[in-house]
């Protein structure tokens, strides 16, 4: 269901990028948030954001450009299925 461009690193700041379901996402670890972001092709995930961004993870600051590259892929699975499955809890745009 993912189709990856780039999986996340587990460096800072962690970014992976992709598809979900026909879907682009932009997933970016750093300071002390993870979130996730949605839009319907590549080049519009800066200003086309579909239902906003999704906070996934909170740590102390700077935490989260650390992250591990496998608990980053959990996130990014997190967050699609928030996504489609519509969950808009503490969403932020």
């Amino acid at each position: 269901m993912i189709k990856w461009k780039y999986k996340p690193s587990g460096n800072c700041p962690v970014q992976a990028e992709g598809w979900f379901m026909g879907w682009y996402f932009y997933f970016r670890a750093r300071w002390g948030t993870a979130t996730i972001e949605f839009s319907k092709t590549e080049a519009g995930w800066e200003n086309e954001l579909i239902r906003g961004r999704y906070v996934l993870w909170t740590v102390p600051s700077p935490g989260a450009g650390w992250l591990s590259a496998g608990l980053c892929r959990r996130l990014v699975w997190f967050g699609c299925l928030r996504f489609f499955f519509k969950l808009d809890k503490n969403k932020t745009i």
